[in-house]
């Protein structure tokens, strides 16, 4: 194969060949050649001058990343985040200093590669963290090698839905029977959410003012968060602020059902106080979580999540007839896919029931 110019050679089929060095070691020995094809000898050579250019500008940027530590690379990157909402600046916050930083601690940015990325997830899978959670903390990291450029590719772990995990009759029956008529709006409020399926932010920062009688409405606009303490002054390393609901879809209005209007009138207030407290200063979500074990455990009914009556309430919507749209939106789901997946199963039960009804003539 007879060479023509500096290492470019023609081929038998006609074409032309150019190599060069692709990859060398910290030594400067050469560890790997590459090669680029065109069908003229001028077109090589300026395709091989291309992909030399650009290998250069990655050589300079791999002694740069030799000394660049990836623990103080990505707190530079954090303070780029601050126009972000606050409860998504204070999510990566913590994944940053309590996953990301211990691992990579002393490591630069030249070492990152698929195995020790591989290696990471393998930690936080022995941590014993579900796969929605290391699917959050690989997508911040993510984040942050697109930001420095660093191009590598890998798989998070699948997320496995869980069940839905709901009240049955027997338990709804209790909840509703000493709810209904308690004189305690932090345990009506139980029973509210049963009939509505606010999350527990959204039900501690509702004002009086947010519940339209006259219409029959709630209107949800904000929720309570706890967030990073950016007030270097203050010694609280986090604060619960009144915030606007993380998507928009999340803004929205919930119809009141009549069963439970009458009973729920006669807690009214002033407009600018909070419901569960019936003043002008709010109970946070966690104060308001150990009040709600605290009433199932003391009726004797087992260890639920607050998110327990949301999905109880959807659930109970669908078996009832309302169309999966309209529950969409009163759940505040982004789409209706996000309501589907989660009651899909209930809309095959209830397909079930309706396919039953078909019987002989």
């Amino acid at each position: 194969m007879p060479k023509k110019g500096e290492n470019i050679s023609k081929r038998k089929d006609g074409r032309y060949e150019a190599r060069y060095v692709k990859e060398r070691d910290e030594f400067g020995r050469i560890l790997k050649y590459g090669s680029v094809y065109a069908k003229s000898y001028f077109e090589v050579k300026r395709k091989r001058e291309e992909i030399l250019k650009n290998l250069n500008s990655i050589d300079k940027k791999r002694n740069i990343y030799k000394k660049e530590l990836i623990s103080e690379s990505i707190i530079q990157w954090l303070d780029t985040k601050i126009s972000i909402k606050d409860s998504s600046y204070t999510n990566y916050y913590s994944i940053i200093y309590s996953k990301i930083i211990p691992f990579f601690e002393n490591k630069t940015l030249s070492k990152i590669d698929e195995a020790l990325i591989l290696k990471f997830i393998k930690s936080l899978q022995e941590e014993k963290l579900g796969n929605k959670r290391i699917k959050d903390i690989m997508l911040i990291l993510k984040q942050f090698l697109k930001y420095k450029s660093i191009n590598i590719k890998f798989e998070t772990p699948k997320i496995i839905k869980k069940k839905v995990i709901t009240l049955n009759n027997n338990e709804i029956a209790v909840i509703e029977s000493i709810t209904k008529n308690s004189e305690d709006i932090k345990v009506f409020a139980i029973l509210l959410d049963l009939f509505t399926g606010m999350r527990i932010g959204e039900l501690c920062a509702l004002q009086w003012k947010d519940i339209d009688f006259e219409n029959k409405v709630i209107h949800i606009s904000k929720t309570l968060i706890r967030v990073k303490n950016k007030d270097e002054i203050s010694n609280k390393k986090t604060i619960v602020i009144v915030d606007s609901p993380k998507t928009q879809s999340s803004i929205r209005d919930i119809p009141i059902n009549e069963n439970i209007l009458s009973y729920l009138i006669k807690f009214k207030k002033n407009d600018d106080n909070y419901l569960l407290t019936g003043n002008k200063t709010f109970i946070t979500p966690k104060q308001y979580y150990l009040f709600y074990q605290k009433f199932l455990k003391l009726n004797s009914i087992k260890k639920y999540s607050f998110h327990t009556l949301r999905h109880t309430f959807a659930t109970r919507s669908l078996l009832c007839g309302i169309d999966i749209k309209t529950l969409s939106e009163i759940l505040g789901h982004s789409s209706i896919k996000t309501t589907l997946d989660l009651y899909v199963h209930i809309k095959e039960e209830e397909k079930l029931l309706q396919i039953n009804k078909l019987s002989f003539f």
